[in-house]
Order: structure tokens, then C-alpha cells, then sequence
């Protein structure tokens, strides 16, 4: 049961005053034909009401806005969101390491003394593939033919080890962005999640 006399039924709309015997028998002069939940007559019939509801809805006040999630809840989560988004951003950075760069002599030296296993060409950069599986990246020179004629020169004088070359076309940088919308997508139902938990208790 509200306490507040102003509250209005979330059921019916009828004020608390109704929902109280006393008071109902002081505003309607008499006895009351019968014990129920609300003493309002509509047409002579009595209200249905079931009541104020102890349901965890809030009877709103007359004259007072409805309540909203209210900004301690608000403000905890944008606190959440933000926390998450930092954890997938750091999550997504752990799962591509940073690639040292190297210069073009330090590459060629690491393709003569037998170091690499694989070379990948993309546009003006090559990463290589180390047989420790660490991998370097430079920036090929003015003449790229200068670099393929380095591999080639390694491949033929080692056949049994030749070092895979590998091009690819420039058009990463979708799968990059793809790739990041797909680490921040929790956070984004996340976020839609919330703003319709706020929407919906603001309309009650």
C-alpha cells in the first residue's frame, strides 16, 4: 500500500485515499457495503482494482515526474560499458602483436643466413616469417626487383630449404575494420540492451 495520499493506483488510477477503508468511509460519509481492495463506486458498481501493486512497480505521485533508472544507476552503467570496451580493446591488441620493423640490409641479412621461412609481399611492405616464428616487416625499396632478386638468389642455392614467397593483394584494411566491429559488437548489444531497460522503466 502507498503511503503518500497523492498516489495514484498503478491499476486503476483511482488515488491511495481510495485504497483506504477510513479514509474512503470519512469521504464517502458512511459505512462501506463491503471490504475490498478499492472503495471508489463507478455507476454504482464497485472499483475492481487489485490494489496498489507490491510487485517492485512504483505508484507514481500526482503533480511528480515518473522515475526513471536515476543517475547513480546510469552513471554505474556507463562505468560498466566503458570497462568493457577497454577489456575487448585490450583483448583484440593482445591477439595481433605488434610486428618489429626492421631495415632493408637487416632483412637481407636475416634471408642469407637462413632465418626466414616465409616472406609475404603486400603493396610496399614485406613481412618475414622467421624460423622462430617471430616476424619482422620492412619497407621494400625503390626497386622491389632488388628483393626478389635476393630471394631468388637464396631459393636457388638452397633447394632444400627455399623460402616460400608469398603476394597478396592490398584490400586488408576491410578485414581490419570488420575485424574491430566484430570485437566492440558485444558492447553495442550491450549498450542497446541497457537504453531499452532505461526507456522502457522510464515509460511506467
Amino acid at each position: 500500500m502507498a503511503s503518500d495520499a497523492r498516489a495514484i493506483c498503478a491499476d486503476c488510477g483511482h488515488v491511495q485515499s481510495w485504497h483506504d477503508r477510513e479514509a474512503a468511509r470519512a469521504m464517502r460519509s458512511g459505512e462501506l457495503a463491503s471490504d475490498r481492495r478499492c472503495y471508489r463506486e463507478i455507476g454504482g458498481a464497485g472499483c475492481r482494482c487489485s490494489g496498489f501493486r507490491d510487485s517492485g512497480e512504483i505508484a507514481i505521485v500526482a503533480g511528480r515526474p515518473r522515475a526513471g533508472l536515476g543517475l547513480p544507476t546510469t552513471a554505474l552503467l556507463v562505468v560498466v560499458l566503458v570497462v568493457m570496451g577497454l577489456a575487448l580493446l585490450y583483448a583484440y591488441r593482445s591477439q595481433t602483436p605488434a610486428i618489429q620493423t626492421v631495415i632493408y640490409s637487416q632483412a637481407i641479412q636475416e634471408i642469407n643466413s637462413g632465418s626466414v621461412k616465409k616472406v609475404t609481399i603486400v603493396g610496399n611492405k614485406a613481412t618475414l616469417e622467421l624460423q622462430s616464428f617471430d616476424r619482422q616487416q620492412m619497407i621494400l625499396p625503390e626497386r622491389p626487383e632488388t628483393f626478389q632478386k635476393q630471394l631468388d638468389d637464396y631459393n636457388a642455392a638452397n633447394p632444400s630449404r627455399p623460402i616460400v614467397i608469398d603476394y597478396q593483394q592490398e584490400s586488408q584494411g576491410f578485414q581490419v575494420i570488420a575485424s574491430i566491429f566484430l570485437s566492440l559488437l558485444p558492447i553495442l548489444l550491450l549498450g542497446a540492451f541497457f537504453l531499452y531497460l532505461f526507456r522502457r522503466s522510464a515509460a511506467r
